[in-house]
Order: structure tokens, then sequence, then C-alpha cells
């Protein structure tokens, strides 16, 4: 800036010092005397408080404050010192929305393995209860299902008695031992005929994988076939407390990242209320991520719009005969499409939703929890 010869030559001096107050501005800035006015904003207290003392001896030593050259630099920097000494709320609602739709998501895995958790409990109930009776199963009378439904009945009847547990699963080892035997002639057959190198090389590795896998499937067998009872419930018994710890595990870690998500929104509206001048010390992250939630909340945007407009119901076929009469027919084949689209639309947008909400409110809080703890401190 550059001063006048007025009646407050001095105190545009001072008032020129505190524009060039700001660490933010270069050296080549200061010998030019012009600053972009961005760059007029103090990224410290210190220096904040500096340009109020400017400020402040300036309008001591004026001896026309209606002067306009005074008067106009007066007030823009006066502004400027006001709005960096002043808390300023940044954190904001769309992110906070964002990251809760994530949290009630948690909510929802966390309880929907409530009923699996139970179940669990009751087997192990069931199981103790057991009553003994034969178990002797070999290999040659060990049955098969047929079908997979038939596979999943005899699953949900395995805890019924020891019988039914060791049928169950020394029938799964037997039929993976058996699938895999034909695969391996499959791929023998394949690799004998085949010139690729490449590919012959490909299916004999694949038979290697399902020999190891032979073998295992039939230690599985050896191993549950020649227990009697009670070692069968003790077996049955510790299948099903396995099972009961990995839904509780599950249910705890959906709870854990619940309650972290929680502390994140929380930490974020404490931190999100900074000075101005931490604002304008970081101006170039802020830039970024204003951009970044831009072009975010674009394909937002963009994708939910897609979604809530894309058709549901498919228009109907028309069926034009030669006689000239016509027949109607739903599209129930594009109305599925339509529904799948529609769903996968909404879902992509909802997940980038929650995704650019999330990260950008843990970048913000991240940055700013030092801040605020400097703060507290210097209080």
């Amino acid at each position: 800036m550059d001063t006048n010869n007025t009646l407050n030559t001095q105190a545009i001096n001072l008032l020129d010092q505190a524009a060039f107050t700001s660490s933010a501005i270069k050296d080549k800035e200061r010998k030019s005397g012009s600053v972009k006015d961005e760059l007029l904003f103090p990224n410290t207290k210190e220096e904040a408080l500096k340009m109020q003392a400017l400020l402040a001896q300036a309008w001591n030593v004026a001896e026309d404050r209606e002067e306009a050259e005074f008067k106009e630099k007066y007030e823009r920097l006066n502004e400027i010192v006001q709005w960096s000494l002043t808390k300023h709320r940044t954190w904001q609602w769309p992110l906070i929305i964002g990251v809760l739709l994530f949290a009630a998501l948690l909510l929802w895995a966390s309880t929907s393995n409530k009923d699996s958790i139970q179940s669990a409990k009751e087997k192990i109930k069931v199981v103790k209860a057991w009553e003994p009776c034969d178990t002797v199963i070999t290999w040659e009378n060990c049955a098969i299902p047929a079908t997979d439904q038939e596979s999943y009945v005899a699953f949900l009847r395995s805890t019924e008695n020891a019988n039914r547990f060791k049928a169950y699963h020394l029938g799964e080892s037997k039929r993976r031992y058996l699938q895999n035997q034909e695969s391996i002639a499959s791929y023998k057959q394949k690799a004998e005929s085949e010139t690729d190198k490449e590919k012959k090389e490909g299916y004999l590795n694949r038979v290697k994988y399902l020999e190891k896998s032979l073998v295992e499937y039939k230690a599985q067998f050896d191993e549950l076939a020649p227990l009697e009872f009670k070692d069968v419930q003790k077996k049955a018994i510790e299948r099903s407390k396995t099972s009961l710890s990995s839904d509780r595990f599950m249910r705890n870690f959906f709870i854990f990242n619940l309650l972290l998500t929680l502390i994140l929104i929380g930490l974020y509206i404490w931190t999100g209320n900074p000075y101005g001048y931490e604002i304008s010390k970081a101006r170039t992250r802020n830039k970024i991520l204003g951009w970044i939630q831009k072009i975010g909340m674009w394909f937002v945007g963009i994708t939910l719009g897609a979604g809530i407009a894309q058709q549901l119901f498919a228009d109907d076929i028309v069926w034009k005969y030669s006689d000239g009469h016509t027949e109607t027919e739903s599209d129930m084949a594009g109305t599925a499409m339509n529904i799948i689209w529609k769903l996968g639309l909404l879902a992509v947008g909802l997940i980038a939703f929650i995704g650019l909400s999330g990260l950008i409110m843990f970048i913000e809080t991240a940055f700013a929890i030092p801040v605020k703890l400097r703060e507290i401190k210097g209080q």
C-alpha cells in the first residue's frame, strides 16, 4: 500500500505496517507493496494482536479520521482483525448427517446377529441335553445329501442328536471329497489334451491344490468317524461355541466402531469453532477439502438424482397381430432391470455420501484437535 502526503501520513504508515503483518505474505510482495486480499489475514493469535495494536496506534495518531484513504484502509483492516479474533462455526450438518447414516448402519449390523447369538446359545443347551445314542458311521455307509435343500435340512437337524450331527459333518466331508475327485479327473483330462503350455500348467496346478484338499477332507472324516457319543457331544459344543464367539466378536466389532463414529462426530463439533486466524492458517488445506467436497457432492447428487428419477415399472409390451387386434403384457424383465438400476444408483450415491462425509470429517477433526488443545493450554 502506498502512502500519501496527507495529514494522516503517520497513521497511514501504521496501517501499512498492519496490512503486512501476516506471515503468509512473501518477501517479493513486501517489496512490491502489493498483496492479495486473502493474504492480509493473520495466521496466528500473535499476528492478529500485533495487527490490532497497530490499528489502535493509527487511530490515535490520525489527525483526520474521516479522510477517505485512512477510513477505507482502517475499516478494511479492522474487519480482518475482528474476524481473526472471533470464533467461527466450521462444522457442517451435511457431513454430520452422512456420518450418522454410517452410525445407523453400524447399529443395525450390531443388532442384526442377535438372533444368531441366541440360536447359538440354544444349540449349546440342546447339545448338552443330548441323550446317548449310537454314532457309528463308516465311509461306506455315510449318506450324502442328493440336493442342496436336503443338505440344508440336514444342517438344521444336526443338533438334534449325536448321530445326526455326525451324519451331517461326515456327509459334507465325503461330498466335498468326491466332488474334488471328479474335478481332479476333469482337470487332468484337460491338461492331457491342452497344447498351450501356460493353460496346461494352470490345470496341473489346480490338480495339485485339489489333491491337497482331498487329504484335508479325508482327515476331517477320519477324525470324526471313530468318535463315540461323549466325544461327538464335546465336538458339537465346541463348534457351537466357536459360532457363538464369532457372532459375539462381530457384534462387538460393530459396537466398537459405532462408538468410535459417535466420538468422531462429537470431536468434530467440539473442534469446529476455531478462531479466524486458525482458519486463515489452514487456507490451503481448506481449499483442497472444499474442492474434494464439491466434486464428491456433485457425484452424490448425480447418482442419487438418477436413482430417484429412474423409472420403476417398465412400459407394457404391446403385441400386434395380423388380424388387427392387440394385446398388452407386463414387462417383468424390464421392471426387474429398472429396480436393479434404481437400487444400484441409490446405493452408490449413499455409499459415496457416507464415505465422503467420513473422510472430510476425519481429516478436519485430525487437524483441528491439536489446535483445540493448544487453545485450551493457552487459556
